[in-house]
């Protein structure tokens, strides 16, 4: 004790010769706290030199040891896209937000690694309502970053939570009550999206719209409330969800890519939702099928991909809604599109839509039926045609009047 108390003594001493007040009362007192490490002060040459020291010491006398947790997430998509390393934070970042942890001390020091796996946890997890964002807190020894905290931004009591958390599965619990376990993947994704649709709107002022409440609790949202829905019902379901992000006509955007019957898909509700996009000022909500199941191909020609994970290519159509329903045309077959108007008709349905594969095969079925008005040979006492195009998607919507 006495050759620690006259170590102090001639460390201040030194410190006051190089202005060093402040930092030596600090000195003493965390000395006396054992909370610093005098193993390299020998190295210390200078009044910088000390100040780096003690910082550094303090530094990772804050820092408690980072905990690897056992990872639940190997079947999650956005997971499986991610290094090693990436994995870790992410088994890390995801069991402190599930656990209502304050903070925690991270395996990583680059918070470019953080920020891959925080996107990838939110990517893969839609039900995560509680919280919005997060932030972190390094700290350094000799201008190098020594520690790494994750802090997530809480938007609600654990207690909270726990409460919204039986009010949104009581919700999801009579939504999904119409659809069995035992369906197949495209009768779920079809219910899901047809589900949200018709009993969610969209609305740029919903309240909680970037989380699942404003969708469970309040039945209005945006896109980001959509895609967490979407995602939260699915895996109820049984079916790999993930949320991508990006834009939509130049708009900031989200939407799922969905795993169907052994293939990638893209689904976006919110398009999906008629009312959403509205040229044709349809005064009626109705479910736009074309955005329920899509290639690459097809959601690139309005939709960008931000997400910064990779992305699988998306070529398979035999899930899309007119494949599956023989609503599909990617031939100029007269006879065969009309008869398929006729049959609507006189079995007095209220619409029928069919898709085309690519525009020039729309254009040439609008223009003979609808400008030329050949659709009467089909409907023979047709007086009146109200009809709705998307031509983001080639599909033609006949509302029989």
């Amino acid at each position: 004790m006495k050759k620690l108390i006259h170590f102090i003594f001639n460390t201040i001493g030194a410190l006051l010769l190089f202005g060093g007040i402040f930092l030596g009362v600090c000195l003493i007192i965390n000395a006396l706290r054992n909370d610093l490490d005098f193993k390299e002060l020998t190295n210390v040459r200078s009044y910088e030199d000390l100040v780096d020291w003690y910082e550094g010491t303090n530094s990772q006398s804050m820092l408690t040891e980072p905990v690897v947790v056992e990872s639940v997430s190997f079947d999650r998509y956005a997971y499986q896209q991610l290094s090693s390393d990436e994995q870790v934070v992410y088994d890390q970042v995801l069991n402190c937000i599930e656990n209502y942890t304050e903070r925690i001390t991270l395996t990583t020091t680059d918070k470019d690694v953080l920020a891959n796996a925080y996107e990838a946890v939110m990517a893969d997890y839609g039900g995560l309502f509680w919280i919005n964002g997060y932030q972190y807190n390094t700290y350094t020894k000799n201008d190098s970053i020594v520690g790494l905290e994750f802090e997530p931004k809480y938007t609600m009591s654990q207690e909270q939570k726990d409460i919204f958390q039986i009010k949104v599965d009581a919700v999801a619990d009579e939504w999904l009550a119409g659809i069995s376990d035992s369906a197949t993947d495209f009768d779920k994704a079809l219910y899901v999206f047809e589900t949200l649709i018709n009993n969610v709107d969209y609305n740029t002022d919903s309240a909680e719209n970037q989380n699942i409440l404003s969708v469970f609790l309040y039945q209005s949202t945006v896109c980001q409330g959509y895609a967490d829905a979407a995602w939260y019902l699915l895996n109820r379901l049984g079916i790999q969800s993930t949320i991508i992000t990006g834009t939509a006509n130049n708009e900031s955007h989200a939407w799922n890519l969905v795993f169907l019957d052994g293939a990638y898909y893209y689904m976006d509700v919110t398009w999906g939702n008629s009312k959403y996009l509205d040229s044709n000022n349809d005064t009626t909500k109705r479910v736009n099928y074309a955005y329920l199941a899509m290639t690459t191909e097809e959601i690139s020609q309005n939709h960008t991909i931000t997400s910064s994970f990779e992305v699988p290519e998306c070529l398979s159509n035999v899930d899309d809604y007119y494949v599956h329903e023989g609503l599909y045309y990617d031939w100029y077959g007269v006879d065969s599109i009309g008869g398929r108007f006729k049959e609507s008709y006189e079995n007095g349905e209220a619409e029928i839509s069919l898709k085309f594969s690519n525009r020039d095969l729309y254009t040439r079925v609008i223009q003979y039926f609808f400008d030329e008005k050949h659709i009467t040979d089909y409907c023979s006492d047709l007086s009146s045609v109200y009809y709705l195009l998307d031509e983001n998607a080639n599909v033609i919507t006949v509302k029989w009047m």
